[in-house]
């Protein structure tokens, strides 16, 4: 039995771009009616909202009192340079979701794997919205169980986890990012380099996807979760983006749906071995096979696959030899630094 956290709110839900947001919530509206074929698998919880102060374990007050402002306005508008909407109503909106996440740390004290459809948003940083996120759940839901409980993070979104690296960039929690890059494409953070500070110097990865990277490439990518043997968390968070799909409208990459099963199989493997809960995230998706990818994702995890696609090939030598690097650099700050 696996959880997913559930209010038919959700349907109208979207703080993407107004030339997607349609297309943003036809995804969530299909993956509702895909997870009909395996309800007697599920548990359907509804999320409580979560409350004014919980948006301040990350975000600045003067940032609250913006997004206040803008949900108490008549008008539709944008919060940042031009892409995450803002709309009459919005605050409450913001609340059902952060709730929606929070609700998953309180279940799972007796369910293994969660899943949160309508979350993910790791664009957002402490003082603005970015990337359609106006808040960063994940970066919160982290904190909070981070208090203690030892958490890791692994975002396969398309686009780089900019705010949860930088709000997140000192913490003792580890940090896994595979994404398409080129050292041009949104939102432009994820270098190598880039491995973190202080207490979580070491614990940030970056893994870069070439444009056209295949479902090969995919999987060496996911090589890299081997340092979960080494960190032990009791927690992880998926943020199982699926805009990596050869056919999303807003990305480069060239995978195919057995990426996102894989992705499932993957975890669930791990956390046989390694014995943590796994609260996993929607994140984004902007095409036509977005709903696919995510019930994909959870057949993956339950063990099973229903994906007419064929898998998809490009770039896997190139990621394998930047996976075998990164690897290197992980263990040899990990045993100097938190062993």
């Amino acid at each position: 039995m696996i959880g997913v956290i559930w209010d038919d709110r959700f349907l109208n839900i979207s703080f993407s771009h107004p030339m997607i947001r349609d297309i943003a919530k036809a995804r969530i509206r299909k993956f509702r009616e895909l997870l009909d074929g395996i309800k007697d698998e599920i548990l359907f919880i509804k999320p409580e909202p979560a409350k004014e102060e919980d948006l301040l374990i990350v975000h600045s007050k003067e940032y609250l009192r913006k997004l206040k402002e803008a949900s108490n306005s008549p008008y539709i508008g944008f919060l940042d340079e031009g892409d995450t909407v803002h709309y009459p109503g919005m605050f409450d909106d913001i609340l059902l979701i952060l709730g929606g996440s929070l609700t998953t740390i309180k279940f799972s004290s007796f369910l293994d794997f969660i899943y949160i459809p309508l979350g993910g948003f790791h664009h957002a940083l402490p003082c603005r919205a970015m990337g359609f996120c106006p808040i960063n759940d994940i970066a919160i839901a982290a904190k909070i169980l981070s208090k203690t409980r030892r958490v890791a993070i692994l975002d396969v979104d398309a686009h780089h986890g900019n705010g949860i690296q930088r709000i997140l960039y000192n913490d003792e929690i580890l940090k896994i990012n595979i994404f398409g890059y080129d050292g041009h494409f949104f939102p432009g953070d994820g270098k190598m380099d880039e491995i973190g500070e202080g207490k979580g110097k070491g614990l940030n990865l970056n893994v870069q996807l070439p444009r056209g990277s295949g479902d090969d490439a995919f999987a060496e990518a996911l090589r890299v979760t081997q340092v979960l043997e080494d960190f032990r968390p009791d927690y992880l968070l998926v943020n199982a983006g699926v805009d990596g799909h050869k056919d999303d409208s807003l990305h480069f990459l060239n995978l195919s749906a057995n990426s996102f099963n894989y992705l499932g199989q993957k975890v669930r493997r791990l956390q046989k071995e390694l014995n943590f809960k796994v609260i996993s995230y929607g994140g984004g998706g902007y095409g036509e096979s977005s709903a696919l990818c995510m019930f994909e994702y959870i057949l993956g995890y339950l063990g099973k696959k229903d994906n007419p696609e064929e898998e998809t090939k490009g770039n896997a030598e190139r990621v394998k030899e930047e996976v075998d690097e990164i690897l290197k650099t992980f263990y040899s700050i990990f045993v100097k630094n938190h062993s």
